[in-house]
Formats: C-alpha cells, sequence, structure tokens
C-alpha cells in the first residue's frame, strides 16, 4: 500500500480500545489520572446509569482543580438542558451546548457535532464512534453495541486539543499548560504507530476524512476490512470501492442486522445488490447494534472516529478520525473482524439477496430514497450555513 499523507503522520503511541465496559474502564482511568485539564466533546450525553457515573468522576476530579469543559450536541443530547448546566457548573463543570435548535428566532438545522473525543492534560486521548450512554456500555439486559476508540498519547493529544478548543466558549478556557509528561496507566501496552489527526466540517471547508477514505481505498492493493455504520457511500466512493474490487482488492464489510434509526438498515440493504454484484463480501452482526466506524487497509493502515460513510457526515455533521499507519494495530482489528464474522455474523450471498420478494426490494428502495431526500434537504440548510457563516 502507498503511503497516506505522509507529511501530516507524526509519532504516537496507541491502542484500539473496544467499546462496552473496556471502553468506559479506560475513561474512569484517565480522568481519575487527570492533573490540569479534561475535554470532552460528545454527540450523545445521556443522563442515565452510565452518564450519571462518569459526571460523578468528573465531579471528583474538578474539586481538585482539574479545569473541566463538556461541549455535547444540543439535539443529540437533548436531555441536558439550562438547568443541568447550571447545576453542573456548581461543581466546577463546564457545559456548552452546540448549535441549539432554536437560536434566538433562528432555527439551526443540519449542522451537528458528532465528535466522540476525550483529551486528558493534552497528554493523553480517547478517539473513536462511542457516545456516554448505556447502551454503549452495556446492560443486564442488553449487549453493548460494537464499537471501537483508540486511545493515544503524544504530540498527537495536543493536536486534539487545538482541534477541540476551537469549538469552546473562549472565557471557559483556562491558561495554556505547560505541563511535564505523565506516565501512563497502560504504557507497556501502547503501540507505537505514525497518526494523524483528520476532520470534515464542510461548511468550514475541511473534508480531510473523506479523502482519507477515498485516498486510502485507491491505494489499497490486497484487501480492505470495514466496521460500519449506517453504511450510505456516494456515487464518488463507489467508484472508488467498485476500481479496487476491479483490480482483485478483497472487501468485507461488517453491518448491523439490527436497527437503531428508521429506514437506515433499508436504506443500507438497498444497496446490498450492488455490493454483491461487484464481489464485496457482506457480514450482518447480531449480537447488537453496529455502531462502528473502522477501516483497515492491506494490514498497514486503518482509520476510526464518528466518520460514517454517508453523505450526513460529509456535509452535515462535524466529525472526527485518527489516522494510523501501523502493521501491528490494523492485522490486530482485521484478525479480530475475522473472529467477529466467524462466531457474531451471518454472510449475505448474492443468490440470498436475489430471492427476496419484490415488496422487501420495494420497501428498501423507498428507505433509501427516502433517506437521500433528507441528507438533499440537510445539504441545503449546510448550504445555506456555509453562505452565511462568520469564522
Amino acid at each position: 500500500m502507498k503511503n497516506i499523507s505522509p507529511r501530516k503522520l507524526i509519532p504516537a503511541h496507541a491502542q484500539i480500545i473496544h467499546g462496552g465496559e473496556e471502553y468506559f474502564s479506560f475513561l474512569i482511568n484517565l480522568i481519575e489520572k487527570s492533573q490540569h485539564e479534561i475535554l470532552i466533546h460528545v454527540y450523545i450525553f445521556d443522563l442515565d446509569e452510565t452518564g450519571q457515573e462518569i459526571l460523578d468522576h468528573l465531579k471528583k476530579a474538578a474539586k481538585r482543580g482539574v479545569f473541566v469543559s463538556i461541549l455535547v450536541d444540543a439535539y443529540g443530547s437533548g436531555g441536558i438542558n439550562k438547568q443541568t448546566i447550571e447545576e453542573l457548573k456548581v461543581d466546577g463543570i463546564y457545559i456548552r451546548r452546540f448549535e441549539p435548535l432554536l437560536k434566538g428566532f433562528k432555527l439551526q438545522i443540519g449542522r451537528r457535532l458528532h465528535h466522540k473525543v476525550i483529551v486528558i492534560d493534552e497528554q493523553h486521548s480517547l478517539v473513536g464512534g462511542i457516545n456516554i450512554s448505556n447502551r454503549y456500555r452495556g446492560t443486564k439486559n442488553e449487549i453493548a453495541w460494537l464499537d471501537y476508540a483508540v486511545l493515544l498519547s503524544g504530540t498527537i493529544s495536543k493536536q486534539l486539543t487545538s482541534a477541540c478548543k476551537k469549538l469552546e466558549l473562549k472565557k471557559f478556557l483556562p491558561l495554556k499548560i505547560n505541563s511535564a509528561e505523565n506516565i501512563f496507566p497502560h504504557e507497556q501496552n501502547l503501540i507505537k504507530v505514525l497518526a494523524s489527526v483528520r476532520q470534515n466540517d464542510w461548511v468550514r471547508g475541511k473534508n480531510q476524512i473523506r479523502y482519507s477514505y477515498t485516498r486510502a481505498i485507491k491505494s489499497s492493493q490486497k484487501n480492505i476490512v470495514l466496521a460500519a455504520a449506517y453504511f450510505m457511500p456516494g456515487l464518488t466512493l463507489r467508484k472508488v470501492i467498485k476500481s479496487a474490487t476491479k483490480r482483485g482488492v478483497e472487501i468485507k464489510i461488517v453491518l448491523s442486522e439490527k436497527a437503531d434509526v428508521p429506514f437506515a438498515k433499508g436504506a443500507t440493504e438497498y444497496l446490498y445488490g450492488w455490493m454483491l454484484r461487484n464481489k464485496i463480501r457482506l457480514f450482518e452482526y447480531n449480537p447488537s447494534v453496529v455502531h462502528s466506524k473502522v477501516m483497515a487497509v492491506d494490514g498497514e493502515w486503518l482509520t476510526i472516529g464518528s466518520y460514517n460513510i454517508n453523505n450526513l457526515s460529509n456535509y452535515s455533521s462535524i466529525e472526527m478520525n485518527i489516522d494510523l499507519k501501523s502493521n501491528e494495530l490494523a492485522e490486530k482489528f482485521q484478525n479480530e473482524m475475522d473472529e467477529i464474522i466467524r462466531n457474531d455474523c451471518r454472510e449475505i450471498t448474492l443468490s440470498e439477496y436475489s430471492n427476496k420478494s419484490y415488496l422487501h426490494l420495494l420497501s428498501t428502495w423507498f428507505s433509501y430514497q427516502f433517506v437521500r431526500i433528507n441528507f438533499s434537504l440537510l445539504f441545503f440548510f449546510q448550504s445555506k450555513n456555509k453562505q452565511n457563516r462568520i469564522d
């Protein structure tokens, strides 16, 4: 595989973290070890048992003098209202809601904060697709959604801090802290990698993640493994994927059998025929919802973060991914996907899909058109935002 944007890759230490209890154990450990500053950007911060436990740990950190700043999406985290914000401010936790749906007399539609980024003391960070909610951690009655994050240590976390602070309220930010390097609590498990912070924010002209996906698929030579939520690639990316399969690249995609968003499953399933005819191997994961956003290429490179392969992530949401060049991590992820495919997935074949009833195919076509039209409407509102924005 050819090098991908080598000038933007910097040395770092990294480890892939699974969703569920593993992720939240690492998050709590990081909060407990924090000394100066905690930045959290997240689409969903529910005030359920998981959310309350994380807030309890953040309150303890604030009491010992750690600056705690949280940016949540106003739509995704609708349970966090003005009263909650004022109550948490008393405990030393500062929360801002990104793009309230009603801002004065103006309706804010389309642009959403979709980050799932946590940075501790500008040194350690978690970036992935995992929100703060019971469904991402799992409960006695529900298996955690299939999701991933990457744990990072090193200068890359300073870049993430800078990117996050551009979306923060300036009056909440403390003076720049020049802290000494801390000893990371799980240093022995971290792998040396080359890493790059990648962002998508179409309104501000950032299309880095989409470019990473396109460049990686174009450069692929052997295999691509995707664990994808809400998979609905546009025409350009479909052409790139089709070209990869024509030159012999094996592509495996793990998708969700269960739907958490109305019409999303049907819209993705409408593309099954196209994918199968182009020799893409499709696997539906059964135990829970697939919410991950990870792609590994040729056992050398992977990207992980909040970006979904659809036009909502391309043109509406603000996304954050980390690109990683590492044979060890890419191979580890690909091997894990192979194990998940063997144990927890059902392969969809072209013969099976061809035998679907006309009524079923019509329903998937309707779902696809419904989602596509909604994406187009959001793109229209985003175009207005782009024309009217003030940087």
